[in-house]
């Protein structure tokens, strides 16, 4: 398995590019480190961090989709808020699931990424719970979360203190997508946005995948985007669709029964 490509964002933070997969984070305090995410495992995330540093490393997932937590075996236990532990299956662990999902990958195969890349997890991983009341310490780098449904009903932002950074998983995005199963209606998912929106205007906030840094115009455009659906929507409909809006490739994916909290 091969390292993953680093990027510094800031002194003690980085980039871990799986291959245009997903975005990981690695914040390195003083006497602790921080990993936000972990990819779907078909790579060597864990080599690619103690390469970085030696100090003990704590990991935190921003939901519990296969593409954050899929790598889960490399580590003895991971922090996820309490309202998605419940969507975590032992399938997406597995070395088929996690196969399978690598095949549609294009970007990671086009950099020669190899469906055999993807092992068997090391560890049986523990899964903690925690709410917003978790923070972390690692020396010189303050860390706290904040709850932001809508991707999923547990879906976190890590805010890095420090460094005035807000690492947001995938809930504010180029084609953001709550028509999965777990995901909160349109209007549940709205605050979370507004609120990254607001911390958008003194925060760099760096997302899950693609261009990584979300900027503030455009957190505002998908929010806008999101309004007009609840406007234009009145009720929830029966039998829910799943669609587009605006139909172009970075607009919101979202059941038309599931606009409106139930």
């Amino acid at each position: 398995m091969r390292q993953l490509p680093v990027t510094k964002i800031t002194d003690g933070v980085y980039l871990l590019d799986e291959f245009s997969g997903t975005n990981c984070y690695l914040i390195v305090g003083k006497e602790k480190a921080l990993l936000v995410d972990c990819g779907t495992g078909f790579a060597d995330l864990k080599g690619t961090v103690e390469g970085i540093t030696d100090l003990l490393v704590t990991v935190i997932a921003t939901h519990g989709h296969v593409d954050h937590i899929g790598g889960a075996g490399a580590f003895k236990e991971i922090y996820i808020h309490y309202a998605d532990t419940a969507f975590i299956n032992k399938i997406q662990f597995t070395v088929p699931f996690r196969k399978a999902f690598t095949l549609g990958a294009g970007d990671a195969k086009r950099q020669g990424v190899r469906v055999s890349d993807v092992k068997k997890g090391r560890y049986k991983t523990k899964f903690i719970s925690i709410d917003e009341s978790f923070k972390l310490d690692l020396g010189c780098k303050e860390i706290k979360i904040k709850h932001t449904p809508g991707h999923t009903r547990g879906s976190i932002a890590v805010i890095d203190e420090t460094d005035k950074i807000v690492f947001s998983g995938d809930n504010v995005c180029d084609a953001l997508w709550l028509h999965l199963p777990g995901a909160t209606s349109l209007e549940e998912w709205l605050p979370s946005a507004r609120w990254l929106y607001e911390m958008s205007k003194n925060y760099r906030i760096y997302w899950g995948h693609r261009n990584a840094l979300l900027k503030s115009e455009y957190i505002l455009q998908v929010i806008n985007w999101g309004e007009e659906i609840m406007s234009f929507s009145k009720k929830n409909a029966f039998p829910s669709k799943v669609k587009q809006y605006p139909e172009r490739e970075d607009g919101i994916l979202y059941r038309t029964g599931n606009v409106f909290k139930k």
